[in-house]
């Protein structure tokens, strides 16, 4: 369900939607309606309230569906990824750059001051 439907449905309750997210405005929505407010609750997508009007939007998508979703994005996620490049060094040139200062710190820690 899109975020306008549920702010209208908090609203005809009395609710005022103000900054909730999505998760929290619908669990307030259950609370005025008396039921439990269980909202993204679910354990491994079980779910005793049948005939909730939040289940669809609550429990995860069956698997088909995610796999179908997963591999229209995975182009993207491609081409996202090969326009990323590293912030830092690689691990190789931090063990050298490390080694390199602990040498210098033991050359000094040998000096005695005068």
């Amino acid at each position: 369900m899109q975020i306008q439907a549920i702010r209208s449905i908090a609203k005809e309750r009395g609710i005022s939607a103000g900054k909730l997210g999505k998760a929290d405005l619908i669990r307030t929505i259950q609370r005025a309606e008396g039921n439990f407010d269980c909202f993204g609750s679910a354990i491994d997508g079980q779910c005793d309230q049948m005939f909730c009007r939040w289940r669809e939007d609550c429990l995860p998508a069956p698997a088909a569906t995610v796999k179908k979703a997963a591999s229209k994005s995975s182009t993207k996620t491609t081409a996202a990824k090969a326009s990323i490049k590293p912030a830092s060094p690689t691990p190789a040139k931090n063990k050298a750059a490390s080694k390199a200062g602990a040498a210098k710190t033991s050359k000094s820690v040998g000096k005695k001051s005068k």
